[in-house]
């Protein structure tokens, strides 16, 4: 079922080429989990009924055959109880997360099973979003569900002054799979691109581009899957319902055939200074995490070796279950290279996130410090992911 109609053959094919000769760049295959073998490893993280509001429900998001299923009940509440929220976000291969940065060009394409019990809304209904880690952070891009009157649309939007990028009645592309494909340009106005495809059988519904759009806040892109839906609904729209996805792909536009490796550090192996080891909270890495005293001037030091200088991308994961930023400045090799870091509030001490920053490694050992910088301390620390991109 589904994609078949899909341009796949875009896939890298490695080729000998003449010496000196220069790489084109073309897709290249970063991401393609097989549902019933990877499961929801693929993901970074679930949010699966976060406010624990209908546990006889759970678990909402699940692996059914070769398909990732969404259930969303009547019921079911987010912990802002005027929305729901049942997703994954994030996407990971291998154990690493795939961090999607500025100036670099993806392909996500999908078979998506949507029936008739879910609707387009007055309010939004979103089953497919672009964002930047955080709690607080709007939407880059969404794939959404609208109703105006007796008309429901299915559509895309970049909501930072981009608008509708492209839209098509939904009525006809439920109860069946249908294909989708999107490419994103990352950048800021007006280096943004999108287009979208949709398809539905050999039948191509949608193809649309926008250029010139802001797609780009801070830190990175974030994919996320899944039903997000307010309960300002005017039409009578919101039942219990699901929605399936499958044959799930990222691609990036890129001369090389295989990304970044990563190396994981655990926070609680490095040097640390007014911190301390703990385990008292769910869903760490390692054996534990840091925890930083309440006080300006701690820190956790890693010791990280580079295989060759070049570009790494840093990726902090952090908790911080209080109402307040704790800020760090982050150190490489003794140079701050980002200044009050912002470490904003995850929900609990239980919910993990990250905020990713983006320098240069030499060939060989080079030290990482994260230190807070204000009298409540620093986050809880889990690891930190680091890519380095040869020069």
């Amino acid at each position: 079922m589904g994609l078949g109609a899909l341009p796949l053959a875009g896939y890298a094919v490695a080729q000998q080429l003449p010496a000196g000769a220069a790489v084109a760049p073309t897709w290249q295959p970063r991401w393609a989990p097989d549902a019933a073998t990877v499961g929801l490893a693929a993901f970074e993280t679930l949010e699966d009924d976060r406010a624990n509001s209908h546990p006889a429900g759970q678990p909402h998001i699940f692996v059914e055959g070769d398909n990732y299923r969404f259930v969303m009940h009547k019921v079911d509440r987010d912990r802002s109880t005027d929305r729901q929220r049942n997703e994954v976000r994030g996407i990971r291969t291998d154990g690493q997360d795939l961090i999607l940065l500025k100036g670099s060009t993806w392909r996500f394409s999908q078979s998506m099973f949507i029936p008739a019990t879910l609707k387009g809304t007055t309010k939004f209904t979103h089953i497919m979003q672009m964002k930047v880690p955080g709690t607080g952070s709007g939407p880059i891009l969404t794939m959404s569900l609208r109703r105006s009157g007796s008309t429901q649309k299915i559509q895309i939007e970049v909501p930072d002054g981009g608008g509708t990028v492209g839209s098509t009645n939904l009525v006809p592309l439920q109860n069946k799979w249908i294909d989708m494909e999107l490419e994103l340009t990352i950048g800021d106005k007006p280096n943004g691109k999108v287009r979208w495809v949709l398809r539905d059988g050999t039948r191509t519904v949608v193809d649309v581009t926008k250029s010139g759009l802001d797609t780009w806040v801070e830190d990175r892109v974030r994919p996320k899957w899944g039903i997000y839906r307010s309960l300002g609904d005017t039409s009578g729209s919101i039942q219990d319902t699901y929605l399936l996805y499958t044959r799930m792909r990222a691609e990036e536009w890129s001369t090389s055939p295989t990304p970044p490796l990563s190396t994981f550090h655990q926070a609680e192996d490095a040097t640390l200074s007014k911190a301390t080891v703990k385990s008292d909270h769910k869903a760490y890495t390692g054996t534990g995490f840091v925890d930083y005293d309440n006080a300006s001037g701690g820190y956790v030091e890693w010791t990280v070796d580079a295989p060759a200088a070049g570009a790494a991308t840093l990726t902090f994961r952090y908790a911080n279950g209080t109402s307040t930023n704790k800020p760090m400045d982050i150190r490489v090799n003794g140079t701050v290279v980002a200044k009050g870091l912002a470490f904003d509030n995850t929900l609990s001490w239980d919910e993990w996130d990250t905020r990713t920053v983006v320098t240069k490694l030499n060939a060989g050992t080079n030290t990482i410090r994260a230190t807070a910088t204000t009298s409540g301390g620093g986050p809880n620390l889990d690891h930190v992911e680091v890519q380095v991109t040869p020069a």
